[in-house]
């Protein structure tokens, strides 16, 4: 019972959560067209590199066996 009423005090006096800094709304400093050029070609390399690396070595991964 001790246990119990510890933990229901303990939820009680414990604030909520932090109020985070969110914003909604348009961006106060827009992206012009180079970065978003970059953010893509990063995100590109990031999702397609791995695969086109193995892709690239599939004959290197056969020969192993």
């Amino acid at each position: 019972a001790a246990l119990l009423a510890r933990s229901v005090l303990r939820s009680a006096a414990r604030p909520g959560p932090a109020r985070r800094g969110i914003v909604s709304g348009p961006p106060q400093s827009p992206l012009g067209p180079a970065e978003t050029l970059v953010g893509f070609a990063a995100m590109f390399a990031a999702c397609l590199g791995p695969a086109a690396w193995v892709l690239a070595h599939l004959d290197d991964y056969r020969k192993r066996e």
